[in-house]
């Protein structure tokens, strides 16, 4: 590849990413828009109920396409060829299954009750704030992990995408001489940390400013473009 080439393809590579960073604070906005003309909690954190099948299906998908869909899965099978798709495609079943049997279930009891949150519907089927509590640790001890690894697939990504973007280099030796020396941060690579801190910033903003109703609009829109793209 000449360096026109690649010059070219940097910048097509930061005016996409560009664009859509545009795009994710732009549909934040308007969910803001929205949530100030309705009640807060119901609005905040569940889009008044009233998002739709087709919004529901895309942010389900493009939820369940995580950092794994799309760095693990292409590298096992990779390694171990297509009879790994097999394995993969029976994940579906287990959405399916769970939609089928619980799906309508839930609904109906969280309308009842009132409930936000998963924990809010235990709490209130078992009327129990104890069995409430432990829903609340295993909610977040496992989406640590599993947000752990959507944040790290994301900056890796982003690193691939920006490495030959003149601007992203300049701010990578920025941070590169910031975190010099620090304990623990110190010794990853500053490309690295830099794409962490950009994509986490993005995601806690748009989601903290827009919303639930943000969020699957996001996933609407990312849903597409994978769709598209793959």
């Amino acid at each position: 590849m000449n360096e026109a080439t690649a010059s070219s393809t940097a910048n097509s590579a930061l005016v996409t990413f560009a664009v859509y960073l545009l795009g994710v604070f732009f549909l934040a906005w308007l969910s803001s828009r929205v949530r100030q003309k309705k009640e807060f909690v119901g609005e905040y954190f569940l889009g008044g109920r009233s998002l739709g099948l087709w919004a529901f299906a895309l942010t389900f998908a493009a939820t369940s396409s995580s950092g794994g869909s799309f760095m693990g899965f292409p590298s096992l099978i990779y390694t171990h060829g297509w009879v790994l798709a097999l394995w993969i495609a029976s994940y579906m079943m287990v959405p399916l299954v769970g939609m089928g049997l619980l799906g309508k279930r839930v609904n109906r009891l969280a309308r009842q009750s009132g409930a936000v949150t998963i924990p809010d519907l235990i709490k209130a089927r078992f009327k129990s704030e104890t069995v409430g509590m432990l829903a609340t640790l295993l909610v977040l001890f496992f989406m640590f992990f599993y947000l752990l690894a959507q944040f790290k697939a994301g900056s890796k990504i982003m690193t691939t995408l920006l490495q030959d973007v003149a601007i992203y280099q300049s701010a990578v030796n920025i941070v590169g001489s910031t975190i010099d020396g620090l304990p623990w941060i110190g010794s990853a690579e500053p490309d690295y940390v830099l794409c962490l801190l950009v994509f986490a910033f993005s995601v806690i903003v748009y989601t903290a400013f827009g919303g639930f109703r943000a969020v699957v609009w996001t996933d609407v829109m990312q849903g597409i473009v994978m769709g598209v793209g793959v």
